[in-house]
């Protein structure tokens, strides 16, 4: 051990010894500073008894609120390691997200539904890779999440190849054919999960989407 370590410089902490954050007032300080408080008051103006219970009051209300703050703190962390724990449930689950994206399997297309608070009339347009339209199709769509799925067969009936699609959506007012808000939905199976600044994030189809992007698990 070197000889320096332990011995008092004389001005400050001792040498050898960690860094103590002085902003911060320890309750050694503060009976420290009662003690040269009463110590050095003035015989003829006394301290307040009044006073005095007041500091010491003020001084054991902050520490309890310190020790609340910590408390709070821990079952924060601990909330937020189960939530996160409990995402991992949606690997290999079908959740509907914002998108525009269709895909075929073995025949059959995935979801995609309309998100509105109006009612109307949607008409939907499928293209393949290429930009080719090859399904058109109308839907009456109420407010609320309403299913505007695709059926994986072209204009002709003939059920299209296995494959990534896109559907583009116009949604009007039945009655005078003025455009309305909506957000167009994409169902597809969580294929992984991360976590980013202790948020989880999904995995669907090589795009990254916040759980609280997500509409719907099935």
């Amino acid at each position: 051990m070197p000889i320096t370590e332990g011995i008092n410089d004389g001005y400050g902490p001792v040498l050898g010894a960690p860094a103590r954050d002085y902003s911060e007032v320890s309750d050694l300080d503060f009976m420290s500073l009662l003690v040269a408080q009463i110590q050095n008051q003035d015989p003829l103006s006394p301290m307040n008894n009044a006073e005095f219970t007041s500091q010491i009051t003020q001084f054991s209300m902050l520490d309890e609120l310190t020790g609340m703050q910590s408390l709070l703190e821990a079952n924060l962390a601990v909330g937020q390691s189960i939530n996160n724990t409990s995402m991992l449930a949606l690997v290999g689950k079908d959740v509907t997200v914002e998108g525009d994206a269709v895909s075929i399997t073995d025949g059959t297309a995935s979801e995609n539904m309309l998100s509105t608070s109006l009612p109307g009339m949607a008409h939907i347009e499928v293209t393949d890779s290429s930009g080719r339209v090859v399904r058109s199709y109308d839907k009456d769509v109420d407010p609320g999440l309403s299913d505007v799925s695709w059926d994986g067969k072209d204009d002709a009936g003939n059920t299209m190849d296995d494959g990534d699609y896109t559907i583009s959506v116009k949604f009007t007012n039945k009655a005078d054919g003025a455009d309305l808000p909506f957000t167009t939905l994409m169902t597809a199976t969580v294929e992984g999960m991360r976590y980013e600044n202790n948020i989880a994030v999904v995995m669907l189809g090589g795009q990254d989407f916040y759980v609280t992007d997500i509409y719907k698990v099935s």
